[in-house]
């Protein structure tokens, strides 16, 4: 109604200030903390505003019709329909930006948007089949072969035991031993309200590549290109192949995965670790993440492009991700299973804050 517009003031490229009449619908929160209402330019603190994941505007204590409210937006993301603030350093949600990856199946033509928890420890533990799980971000995902949209990534806290990648020694995610593993028997494992919020139409990439010895940013786009040993199919589509008891989209982080979940340290910044290869990364970069196993290397999704017997795995002593040159994909490594949860699984409320002692609770939104 007239009277009742609400104007949100953000900086434009760093560069000037321009007044929006919409309201931001991506990549913002509302920063509750600094917002605040004001009647008569007096300051109200039972006005509360909060800001849903749909972006609607809820205000509630106000008494007087001249109440105006000054709302402040700052870099986040709805997680599981929590909004949770972006930060810049130490542990916790990173806003995460990506090059237009042309040439590849995420070719969407613009800077790519995403949103990674880091750190040693971070906040991002949930409850999933009824044990831990963590939360990897807010990530961009194809569910058909036209359409991006964002899901929320989850990687078990714990490893299911060590696996080879493939018990007949070839690379070929589609047909891998451990993808049937991961996607008939550990899926049975799991209780039906699990099943239920598990995204079964998520697109999996299998690019490949040949060497270790590279950036982050160059795994996330080979991780979405197309080479392939013998020019084999490159994206795994869930639900459509082999058999409707296989596929329900379990899969492997991949070697990107791993590197967007370092914080860095005091003296080797998250930028600084960026600018290393993922092979070679320092013991700050490599320590300073959630995602590093422990007592043995683990396996990724991502598979060696110019042979037939080789994937990538990350080391648990030196952090660092490579293909072994000693160890095909028949060693048994470690697991931990990786899937996308449906876009309709919120946070069943605000009492939990993702630590390990009071994780997020799940339930989905029909």
């Amino acid at each position: 109604d007239p009277g009742n517009i609400y104007f949100a003031f953000y900086v434009n490229d760093g560069k000037e200030n321009k007044i929006q009449k919409e309201m931001p619908t991506r990549n913002y929160v509302l920063d509750e903390e600094n917002s605040f209402c004001e009647v008569n330019g007096e300051r109200d603190e039972k006005i509360k505003v909060t800001l849903t994941d749909e972006y609607g505007i809820y205000i509630t204590g106000v008494t007087s019709s001249r109440t105006k409210c000054n709302l402040y937006f700052v870099s986040g993301a709805f997680i599981l329909g929590k909004p949770i603030k972006a930060i810049t350093n130490g542990e916790g949600l990173y806003e995460v930006t990506h090059e237009d990856v042309s040439g590849t199946i995420n070719d969407n033509g613009f800077k790519e948007t995403e949103f990674r928890y880091a750190g040693k420890d971070p906040n991002n533990y949930i409850l999933f089949n009824d044990e831990l799980w963590r939360i990897i971000g807010l990530v961009n995902v194809m569910v058909d072969e036209n359409r991006v949209e964002q899901r929320i990534k989850i990687i078990k806290s714990e490893s299911i035991g060590n696996y080879a990648w493939d018990t007949n020694n070839i690379n070929d995610w589609t047909k891998a031993s451990l993808m049937k593993e991961l996607n008939e028997n550990y899926y049975d494992t799991l209780n039906d309200n699990a099943k239920s919020l598990i995204d079964e139409n998520i697109t999996w990439n299998i690019g490949g590549e040949e060497s270790s010895n590279k950036l982050l940013l160059e795994y996330y786009k080979f991780e979405r290109g197309n080479k392939t040993y013998n020019g084999r199919d490159y994206i795994w589509y869930a639900g459509n192949t082999i058999s409707e008891k296989f596929f329900h989209s379990i899969g492997l982080i991949y070697p990107s995965d791993y590197g967007y979940a370092t914080s860095g340290g005091e003296v080797t910044t998250r930028e600084k670790c960026f600018s290393q290869t993922l092979y070679t990364l320092d013991t700050e970069c490599g320590n300073n993440n959630f995602l590093k196993p422990r007592n043995n290397s683990m396996w990724t999704l991502t598979l060696a492009s110019h042979t037939k017997d080789y994937a990538f795995r990350i080391a648990h002593f030196s952090g660092g991700v490579s293909i072994p040159d000693d160890f095909t994909v028949s060693t048994q490594f470690l697991v931990y299973p990786t899937l996308y949860l449906k876009s309709n699984v919120k946070i069943m409320n605000n009492g939990q804050d993702g630590s390990i002692g009071n994780p997020y609770h799940l339930q989905q939104i029909l």
